[in-house]
């Protein structure tokens, strides 16, 4: 129960500092990172074959990330750095929703049309 204590803390922690709008210049790559890496982390808990499987929980985060990086591209309000940061990494989401779909019968639509929301942002990041 320590560990799930740890990763949840982890978690929210990091969440709270990529939701906030007033990031310091100069640590947008280790609070987008942070992010990422404690929900892989908490996500990974959850996985398809863990001891501790369970599909809506390990979904749900892995989208959740991947859908507050889209916002974060398209947020005029954040700086052109956080943006082209979250841009850059919104590949490692991506790859681990499709390596979640893969299980699941018609995962390869839902996939695709999470790689269809990426392709429609048109975001200015000069």
């Amino acid at each position: 129960m320590l560990c799930l204590n740890l990763l949840y803390n982890g978690y929210f922690k990091s969440q709270d500092r990529f939701l906030d709008s007033s990031t310091a210049s100069g640590f947008e790559p280790d609070v987008i990172q942070e992010y990422i890496q404690w929900t892989m982390n908490l996500s990974s808990y959850y996985e398809h074959g863990s001891p501790h499987e369970n599909n809506l929980l390990c979904e749900l985060y892995l989208r959740q990330l991947y859908f507050n990086l889209l916002d974060a591209i398209q947020d005029s309000r954040r700086s052109p750095t956080f943006r082209r940061y979250c841009l850059d990494s919104i590949h490692a989401p991506l790859l681990c929703l499709k390596r979640f779909y893969f299980h699941w019968e018609d995962g390869d639509i839902k996939f695709f049309l999470l790689q269809q929301q990426l392709q429609r942002i048109q975001a200015p990041l000069d």
